[in-house]
Parts: C-alpha cells; sequence; structure tokens
C-alpha cells in the first residue's frame, strides 16, 4: 500500500515539473511543414556566431575592448590637464617676453628713424633745391 502512495506523489511531482506536451506551447519547427520564421533564422544565425572563438565574436570583443581603453584614455588624458598641465603658464611667460621683446624693438626703430631724420635734416640744404639763378620756392624752406 505503502509503495502506491509514494509511486501516486513521484507521478505528481513529474507532471509539475514535466506538463504534458498538449499544454507547452509548439515552435514553428514541430509543426510538420512550416518553415522557421525569418526573425528565428537570423537568431539562430547570430546565435551560432556569438560563440567564443568565431570571427564576429572576435570583432565585437575587440570593438569592446577598443572603446574601453579610449574612454581610459580620454579620462587619463582630462585628469592630466586638469590637474598636471604648466604648459598654459610657460606659454603665457614666453608670450609676455616676446611682447617685452616686440615693444623694445619698436622702441629701437623709433629711436633709430628719429636719428636718421635727425641727421638728414643737418645735411639739408635749402638752396640746393633751387633752380638755378631763381629764387628759393617757400614750400621747401624750414
Amino acid at each position: 500500500g505503502s509503495s502506491l502512495i509514494s509511486r501516486s506523489n513521484q507521478d505528481s511531482t513529474l507532471s509539475l515539473l514535466h506538463p504534458p506536451p498538449l499544454l507547452t506551447k509548439m515552435s514553428a519547427g514541430q509543426i510538420e511543414g512550416a518553415k522557421p520564421s525569418f526573425l528565428s533564422r537570423m537568431g539562430g544565425v547570430v546565435k551560432s556566431n556569438l560563440k567564443p572563438g568565431t570571427g564576429l565574436y572576435s570583432l565585437g570583443f575587440g570593438v569592446a575592448a577598443g572603446l574601453a581603453i579610449s574612454g581610459l584614455v580620454y579620462v587619463g588624458r582630462t585628469f592630466s590637464v586638469m590637474f598636471f598641465d604648466t604648459e598654459y603658464y610657460k606659454l603665457q611667460s614666453r608670450k609676455r617676453y616676446f611682447e617685452k621683446q616686440l615693444i623694445f624693438t619698436k622702441e629701437q626703430e623709433e629711436t633709430q628713424a628719429a636719428h636718421y631724420l635727425a641727421a638728414m635734416a643737418a645735411e639739408y640744404d635749402p638752396a640746393a633745391t633751387r633752380m638755378p639763378f631763381k629764387p628759393l620756392d617757400p614750400k621747401y624752406r624750414f
């Protein structure tokens, strides 16, 4: 008698774990004469190509690794520029020095131009600008 009770308990647990085939959903492959849908065929192709060792898997892995590495490089460069970049100060100092040199050079050129004009004025002879035996034109006078 006890073997019948235990057997019925086993049957009830088995029926819970494995429902009868009538209650299960049938896929297109189980129906006779039906072709699998386009999406299920493409899903199978993608699934078979995404296993380790396939070209598509390696390509995807390489893309993901490249994106991760480039992201780390971007974060590292941003951190470096934010906290350790002293190039800006060097460039500003060089610009200030260049501006000082430029001002000094301009002043030197102005001084030389003034000396040149003074030397030209010292040599200026208004009588040399008049026509022979004619009076000096007033526009040539100092």
